[in-house]
């Protein structure tokens, strides 16, 4: 049986990109080769010495729920076995800081035992907060000490503001840029934050001189474990996804294979349609930046397979959290909202997003079940939602106060007001912002060569009756929260 086969491969151009990549040797330790035995895993879950019922394991493949003596068993060739968290019990953490929510499996073995040991939650989760930071990415030395400097200090300040004992927080991939050793630098970030931390495998976070997609996942998932999994916080629950598929040739897709598919199907069958239900994956499921900026590939902005992934969440009003695209989009469609985050490193440490998105992260809270947020800009107060141009700034509207609102979404509203009267209407535009064009024109130095002013859809321009007025911005959020700048 081979556990490498996936229909994705059935695509005769891949074959070849696989065949490419025949005689290259991994950067990241010594590639294992593993044989595909079976082993028989045996296992119990316990809390204060009672057996817990009804807690679902799984490996990856199979999903089995605990008998009443909190026993579970399966037969399995993959490399760890998980509990998805159920709500009520606090999270163990690992020495990197991130959550224990698995055990390797000794594939040499015929048999395997597992336990796992969880403690009652002593706070009640029902209202609960989670932080999600995209693309932390850090290549060199520097970079991970700004991180930790900069972006986990700013966790910190953020996580004492909430005072909330069940916050979490999930990195939404590429926690490095290739580079693995700073993976240290990384866990240290966030273990000096306090907050419990789930990870996302993003394209920058795995082996790209691996043999396969199986293999390249090596670098993350000998930190983190597993790649896909869920829990349980509250009245939410909670999937990471990996839409990561390497191809070879240092190449990759944003896809879902099989195998994941129909765990999530597994996964969600156990879950009731009314309950709340959050879900993190790396590439965004649908990105308008190439609709906006022609010449970049779709197939590496967004799941190439999404409407599968759609069809399995049907009769779920779900909300996605990915990054990768370093810009934030607010996408809703249908019962699915997409809330792609923008990077806590800005375009790559360089400055803000190259959407003129401030570095930042998002800060959700799940009252139960009913979500709300907000985007928190690294250094900032909390009300720092938007960014006011003034006329002249912007070549292709020179006559225009501009508007960057970089957490919009269909229910915010922009208002203007000339003296005090809302005698101005704004208009939304396809555009880019006139700070990252300032930042990353052409010729300027830069960190990376590909750094550029991206067109996006939350820019706003406005032109008042009498240049000389007295203009104020005020913008309202989906759920009622106001924020005021003037200019005079």
């Amino acid at each position: 049986m081979n556990k490498y086969r996936n229909s994705f491969f059935q695509l005769s151009f891949l074959w070849v990109l696989i065949f490419l990549t025949a005689g290259n040797h991994p950067v990241f330790g010594q590639e294992k080769t593993k044989s595909l035995t079976y082993t028989q895993v045996k296992g119990k879950v316990t809390s204060k010495g009672s057996q817990l019922k009804n807690i679902v394991v799984s490996d990856g493949k199979d999903v089995v729920l605990t008998n009443e003596k909190g026993e579970f068993e399966l037969t399995t060739d993959q490399e760890f076995v998980f509990i998805s968290y159920p709500s009520g019990y606090a999270f163990d953490l690992l020495e990197n800081g991130s959550v224990d929510f698995f055990r390797r499996v000794d594939l040499t073995k015929a048999t395997n035992t597992i336990l796992f040991e969880l403690k009652p939650n002593p706070n009640d989760e029902s209202d609960h907060h989670f932080i999600a930071i995209a693309d932390p990415q850090v290549q060199t030395e520097e970079e991970a000490n700004q991180f930790i400097s900069e972006s986990c200090a700013d966790l910190s300040k953020k996580k004492a503001a909430l005072n909330d004992p069940n916050l979490f927080g999930v990195g939404v991939g590429d926690l490095v840029f290739d580079k693995f050793e700073l993976y240290e630098q990384y866990n240290q970030g966030i273990k000096s934050t306090g907050i419990p931390f789930f990870q996302v495998l993003g394209n920058h976070d795995i082996n790209l001189n691996a043999r396969s997609n199986e293999s390249s996942q090596e670098p993350f998932t000998s930190q983190f474990g597993p790649a896909y999994y869920s829990f349980n916080r509250g009245k939410t629950h909670y999937i990471i996804l990996n839409d990561v598929y390497f191809l070879g040739a240092k190449q990759y897709y944003g896809y879902l294979p099989e195998t994941q598919l129909a765990w999530l199907e597994k996964d969600l069958a156990l879950v009731p349609k009314d309950k709340a239900l959050v879900i993190f994956l790396h590439i965004p499921s649908f990105s308008q930046i190439v609709a906006h900026n022609p010449g970049r590939d779709i197939n590496k902005e967004s799941v190439i397979n999404r409407e599968a992934l759609y069809k399995i969440l049907e009769g779920f009003e779900a909300h996605l959290i990915s990054g990768h695209v370093h810009w934030n989009e607010n996408t809703v469609n249908n019962h699915i909202f997409e809330h792609n985050t923008a990077a806590i490193s800005g375009a790559w440490w360089s400055g803000i997003c190259y959407d003129g998105t401030p570095k930042g992260y998002g800060v959700y809270r799940s009252d139960a079940g009913d979500l709300s947020w907000h985007y928190q800009s690294v250094g900032e107060n909390p009300d720092f939602q938007f960014r006011i141009y003034r006329p002249g700034t912007h070549p292709d509207f020179p006559n225009d106060y501009m508007v960057n609102v970089w957490n919009w979404d269909p229910e915010w509203k922009v208002n203007v007001y000339e003296n005090g009267n809302r005698t101005v209407q704004s208009v939304q535009v396809i555009a880019t912002d006139p700070l990252a064009m300032e930042i990353y024109a052409p010729g300027k130095p830069k960190k990376q060569p590909w750094i550029s002013p991206q067109k996006n859809g939350h820019m706003f321009v406005f032109r008042p009756n009498n240049p000389s007025s007295k203009i104020d911005v005020e913008v309202i959020d989906r759920f009622g929260n106001q924020y005021k700048k003037g200019l005079d």
